[in-house]
Order: structure tokens, then C-alpha cells, then sequence
């Protein structure tokens, strides 16, 4: 269980980061958040099986966060797609 914190896209609808620190998105690869854009703070959140998530459950999200350094919720594969051209 632990809190996290959420921020949503500004170039990307209905996408999210989740992070453990405020403000800290210093895990989240540069290319990754040239992609995603500006984060906007939308929540905290309590990871503690009680709250339904979109996209995976609390226990899923929280162990992507300690291995990554972050949780991206997205609504579709394609839209961080990055061309290597």
C-alpha cells in the first residue's frame, strides 16, 4: 500500500502518469515525457485495493511504480508510439 500521485497529459487525452514522489519525474524516460507533455496534477491516491482504476488494479500499479519509477495509464497502445526514423 502506498500513496501515489497522478498528472494527466497535455498533448495525450485520457493519459496519466502515476508517480510516488510530488513532482518527481526524474524515473520517466525524456522521450517518454516529450510524448506526454506537460503533466498536469489531477489526484492522490491511496493504492489500497479499494479504489477501481481504468487501466490495472492498485497492487499491479504500485509494484510498475517500485521496479519503473512510474505507472502510464493510457487509453490506447498506439498513442505513445515513438518512430525510430
Amino acid at each position: 500500500m502506498m500513496w501515489c500521485y497522478i498528472y494527466r497529459s497535455s498533448k495525450k487525452e485520457n493519459s496519466y502518469l502515476y508517480v510516488a514522489k510530488e513532482n518527481d519525474f526524474s524515473q520517466v524516460p525524456k522521450v517518454l515525457m516529450d510524448v506526454f507533455g506537460t503533466p498536469s496534477f489531477a489526484m492522490k491516491v491511496l493504492l489500497d485495493g479499494k479504489r477501481q482504476f481504468v487501466v490495472g488494479h492498485a497492487q499491479e500499479i504500485e509494484d510498475k511504480i517500485n521496479s519503473d519509477g512510474f505507472f502510464l495509464q493510457m487509453l490506447k497502445d498506439d498513442d505513445f508510439y515513438i518512430g525510430t526514423n
